[in-house]
């Protein structure tokens, strides 16, 4: 279950990054910096969800 929060956070967050690329053209960075939000959201979640 845990691994599945940051793959898909990752998958997502990375999709969208893709999409803000295509659209305004910037070299890949926001695909980066959409995977790297998505982690951290998958990190946030799976903290949350174990309590800690």
């Amino acid at each position: 279950m845990a691994i599945g929060y940051l793959i898909t956070g990752i998958a997502v967050w990375g999709f969208i990054g893709w999409l803000v690329d295509r659209w305004l053209d910037l070299g890949g960075v926001p695909i980066g910096i959409g995977a790297m939000v998505g982690a951290a959201g998958g990190v946030y979640l799976i903290a949350r969800r174990l309590g800690a």
